[in-house]
């Protein structure tokens, strides 16, 4: 799991990561931006540019919380020099004292482990073996170089981080204590992740908000707080100020320049790379501004120039002179690193044109390359869609075309007429079953009345009310077709008449009245028929009764007296 998630309710579509990713390490797929892991370098710009807040940072606080409650376990903080642009009002004294009402068992600052640092990079350039020295004080620069400069790990100073410097030390002296990092960085996650040096890392807005939650303020003093010897190396988290802590007598063997941003980072490392550029110490840092500028400082707001005058300040104070149990310790800082290059599948140019060829990107002049999908090129996006990282809807322009290309064939093949009315009422455009249902003349209409070909007179009621008028029935202008119009305002100033045309509908409704009719009349004629031969019959079956009776009767008469 990356260090950085997705909240996925929040991710909007809008690319804007991938857009600012230095290293195009997000994917997109379901709809929803992926982090790829091997492929981060952590510098947490995704998480500063998402509009939506769909980013946030694994924390260790509870790990923290565990470690401050556990009388058992001894915590050390190491604190970061950048908290002093986190906490402009307080110095060390009262962030120390924070800190151990938090439940620290001691505070102890970083730059410690930077001066050692400092010393080491100090011999690198008076040794000169190197074709050049490339810092390892930011994990996003080391992450950087080992996964897409894999031929330059060998210019990676072969020192561990001032960070992983102070731990150590930290854990000579005190083997079984937690050293908790704390500062601006989200790459100190993964170099956390990376050894048994640091046991958690707690960033600069995570510590405002313990503060907060515990009620503590800045304003108590620590009276056993410590002090530096070497102050120098509180320059470390501005530009520049690594190479501040180097000796001048020490610096002749290189040029010496410094470097912040990921883009120029970059960019420097394929110069080196393409150029075969060799004799310069590079200070790196994948935050422009440094670690001032981390992604865990914008929520403080502090000023970049307020950010480099604190530091100054915090260089130049006098200091405690009580000294940290860990100052001066000797310990082994040294690292081996790797490459650790993933091969990408690239393919082959016309696999390439293929996929552009689906966006409908066949031309030089087709190739837009406006960036809006994230990717600086058409051709790197069709890369990118090769491997699986994006997909073709993401191609704004496309879509649009697409969108209304789609649009334009309903519009164009639909039965029912669609009529664009600006509020003085004349036609702005219209379809092709309008023009045949209000007999509009091709190459008339627009600009014209719309009352020459409909009934307009809802108009001024819909613009009145701002509420669509629907299934109005009426005819049109020459009266000859019956129809049924819906107008729909669009926007203040136009307004969309959809019309059905019923005049067969109707006339199939006459024509089934007058067979009703018909039907009745004819059904209430057969009717009196019947009736009258019913009548007919019944007044001649009466007559015969009659005279039958009297014959039976007289027969019965007769029979009765010759019996007698």
């Amino acid at each position: 799991m990356s260090i950085i998630q997705l909240k996925e309710a929040n991710c909007k579509s809008c690319y804007k990561c991938i857009r600012h990713c230095p290293v195009k390490s997000i994917s997109f797929e379901d709809d929803q931006a992926r982090i790829i892991p091997d492929k981060c370098v952590l510098c947490g710009t995704c998480t500063i540019v998402c509009p939506q807040n769909a980013k946030e940072i694994a924390s260790d606080v509870d790990i923290i919380r565990h470690f401050l409650r556990d009388e058992k376990t001894y915590t050390v903080a190491s604190l970061a020099p950048s908290y002093v642009t986190a906490f402009p009002d307080a110095d060390f004294e009262q962030v120390s004292a924070a800190l151990k009402r938090l439940g620290f068992d001691a505070v102890e600052e970083v730059a410690i482990g930077a001066t050692e640092v400092s010393a080491q990079y100090a011999q690198y350039c008076s040794d000169h073996q190197m074709q050049n020295i490339i810092t390892t004080c930011c994990p996003s620069v080391v992450m950087l170089v080992e996964q897409y400069f894999p031929d330059q790990v060998p210019m990676l100073a072969p020192s561990v981080s001032p960070a992983v410097a102070h731990a150590r030390m930290v854990k000579k002296t005190r083997p079984h204590a937690k050293v908790v990092f704390i500062g601006p960085c989200i790459s100190k996650k993964h170099e956390a992740a990376q050894g048994e040096e640091i046991d958690a890392v707690l960033m600069l807005p995570e510590l405002r908000d313990l503060l907060k939650e515990q009620q503590i303020d800045l304003t108590q003093k620590d009276s056993e707080a410590t002090g530096l010897e070497h102050t120098v190396s509180r320059w470390y988290p501005v530009p520049g100020g690594i190479i501040r802590t180097i000796p001048k007598e020490q610096r002749v063997n290189y040029k010496y320049i410094a470097i912040d941003g990921l883009e120029r980072c970059i960019e420097t490392l394929e110069a080196i790379r393409d150029r075969k550029l060799s004799g310069y110490f590079l200070e790196m840092s994948a935050c422009a501004g440094s670690c001032v500028a981390g992604p865990g400082m914008h929520g403080f707001d502090v000023p970049f120039l307020m950010s480099n005058n604190l530091v100054a300040d915090h260089v130049e104070r006098s200091d405690s002179p009580k000294r940290p149990q860990t100052e001066g310790v000797l310990c082994d800082l040294s690292v081996v690193r790797q490459p650790r290059y993933q091969h990408e599948r690239i393919p082959d140019e016309k696999t390439i044109a293929g996929i552009l060829a689906k966006l409908g990107k066949t031309t030089p002049e087709s190739m837009l390359n406006c960036g809006a999908c994230g990717y600086n090129s058409c051709r790197e996006k069709a890369i990118a869609v090769y491997q699986g990282k994006a997909n073709l809807m993401m191609c704004l322009p496309y879509m649009r075309e697409h969108a209304e290309s789609l649009s334009n064939v309903i519009i164009e093949t639909t039965p029912n007429a669609l009529v664009m009315l600006d509020e003085d009422g004349c036609i702005l455009q219209y379809n092709r079953a309008a023009q045949e249902i209000y007999e509009i003349n091709e190459n008339e209409g627009v600009g014209y009345p719309a009352m020459l070909y409909m009934d307009t007179s809802d108009l001024s009621v819909v613009k009145e009310s701002d509420q669509p008028r629907m299934d109005v029935r009426t005819q049109t202008a020459n009266g000859k077709r019956i129809v049924v119009q819906s107008l729909l305002p669009v926007s203040k100033n136009s307004f969309l008449m959809v019309s059905k045309d019923i005049t067969e509908q109707e006339e199939a409704l006459k024509q089934r009245q007058q067979m009703r009719d018909d039907t009745v009349r004819i059904t209430q004629q057969v009717i009196d028929n019947q009736m009258r031969a019913a009548q007919e019959i019944a007044s001649l079956l009466g007559e015969t009764t009659g005279e039958s009776k009297a014959a039976l009767s007289k027969l019965k008469k007769m029979l009765e007296q010759s019996e007698g």
